[in-house]
């Protein structure tokens, strides 16, 4: 049975007040208005639920929440707004656990347009269907990592913009189900690295353009897996006017320089191993000393040493060397200086058994009088450097910085060409040194 105080007719006779003292049979108490024609709760009142972690109070309806209402959740928290039919339904606030939600529901769900508070900092304002984030909306969390854009059940979906500071990269594009897929530009490092142009499942896939402002290297071209479809993987040379490359001839000079490294000046009689043919074998660099080496195309090439031309901005350095082997067996390399101007050289190797220059002090015709000063040749460059530019490809050679000293004896000689590209932090890869000899005339 129900125990109450009293029960008294609401202003409008259409209701009446019922406190009720005891609780039910299923251990529930009410205390408000209820219709005087069907005994239905309806109006206002505080209903006490079995459970005594809730308790509504708020207006009623055919015995069931709804108009404006608050139910609260023991001491976790409360939702206070518009209930339907005896669900969260319309605008409303809601607090549980250090999180607040304020905004639209539906059938206890968040559901149109909302702002959520969470407890660890991040919050999330905007579309909501079924409890998840749909539609546009902004999110911020705890990392400080934000994002703007559109959502579709609780996933980034759609055009939307994404910062992470703490990994220093941003992203402004198309997303699907979570992850970058579509056409956007994608900053990484703080923008040092920018790649605008294509992905598929959130990785670099499809037409893009990649530039890197630390190492200056740029790639346009087609993209797949995060990389690019054809990577430059190795230097190569070839003429200005050929696409034929130098290293084919290269490789069969390597045993005539295997042959001039060995050979044993002191044996005499001994015939030298005549000069490899490399007649027809494809071109061949030559250069003549006192003159620049000839102009040189240096191009990057892919596995399969197909010129890579979506690549630029990658730098080089060139040197030149001689080989030498000492009485020891030991091989050095001894380099050789571009545009060195001296008429004569000795290597340090060799300066305690090269014959010294008298001076009689006479001076000739011509000679310079005591208090003039003889500027010195140029001892000359001991390497040059180079970008690779539009195209793939750079030139060396064909100027006086170039020019092949003039005290050079005839032999084969070695160009080495390094990659000194500043490659931290970026997604490219050192490229191993390119060493390619070739012939010096006289």
């Amino acid at each position: 049975s129900e125990a109450v105080n009293a029960m008294e007719p609401s202003p409008t006779a259409a209701t009446i007040h019922l406190a009720q003292l005891e609780k039910n049979h299923a251990g529930a108490r009410y205390q408000g208005e209820i219709s005087i024609s069907t005994g239905q709760r309806e109006g206002k009142g505080t209903y006490y639920y079995t459970n005594p972690y809730f308790i509504y109070e708020g207006e009623w309806f055919n015995g069931k929440k709804h108009g404006q209402g608050r139910l609260s959740f023991g001491t976790d928290g409360f939702y206070e707004g518009s209930f339907a039919e005896g669900e969260i339904s319309g605008k409303g606030r809601q607090e549980l656990n250090g999180w607040s939600y304020e905004g639209e529901f539906l059938q206890g769900q968040r559901h149109g347009e909302g702002t959520l508070i969470r407890a660890d900092g991040g919050s999330y304002s905007g579309g909501w269907a079924e409890g998840k984030y749909s539609g546009h909306g902004s999110l911020t969390l705890p990392s400080g990592e934000t994002y703007v854009g559109g959502f579709q059940m609780h996933k980034f979906h759609g055009q939307g913009s994404q910062q992470n500071p703490k990994k220093a990269m941003s992203y402004e594009g198309e997303f699907r189900h979570g992850l970058r897929h579509g056409q956007g530009e994608l900053k990484e490092r703080d923008g040092a690295s920018i790649y605008v142009g294509q992905f598929q499942e959130g990785l670099r896939d499809g037409q893009g353009k990649s530039t890197d402002q630390v190492s200056g290297i740029s790639y346009e071209g087609l993209w797949r897996q995060d990389k690019p479809e054809r990577p430059a993987v190795a230097w190569d040379l070839c003429p200005p006017d050929s696409e034929e490359s130098y290293t084919t001839v290269g490789e069969l000079l390597k045993e005539e320089a295997s042959n001039q490294l060995h050979a044993d000046p002191k044996a005499k009689g001994k015939k030298a191993p005549p000069p490899v043919d490399t007649t027809g074998q494809g071109p061949e660099l030559k250069g003549v000393k006192g003159q620049v080496l000839p102009e040189t195309k240096v191009r990057l090439v892919d596995a399969e040493k197909v010129p890579v031309a979506a690549e630029t901005g990658r730098c080089f350095r060139v040197t030149m060397f001689k080989e030498r082997k000492t009485a020891e067996g030991e091989v050095l390399r001894r380099p050789v200086n571009f545009g060195d101007a001296r008429p004569t050289y000795t290597d340090p190797l060799d300066e305690d058994g090269a014959p010294q220059r008298s001076s009689s002090g006479k001076k000739g015709k011509g000679s310079p009088m005591p208090d003039e000063e003889m500027e010195p040749p140029f001892t000359g460059h001991e390497f040059l450097d180079g970008v690779i530019g539009e195209d793939g490809a750079a030139v060396l050679g064909g100027n006086d910085d170039w020019l092949l000293p003039v005290h050079l004896l005839p032999a084969i000689y070695w160009l080495r060409l390094e990659d000194v590209t500043k490659l931290e932090g970026s997604i490219w890869e050192i490229m191993q040194p390119l060493e390619i000899p070739f012939k010096v005339e006289g």
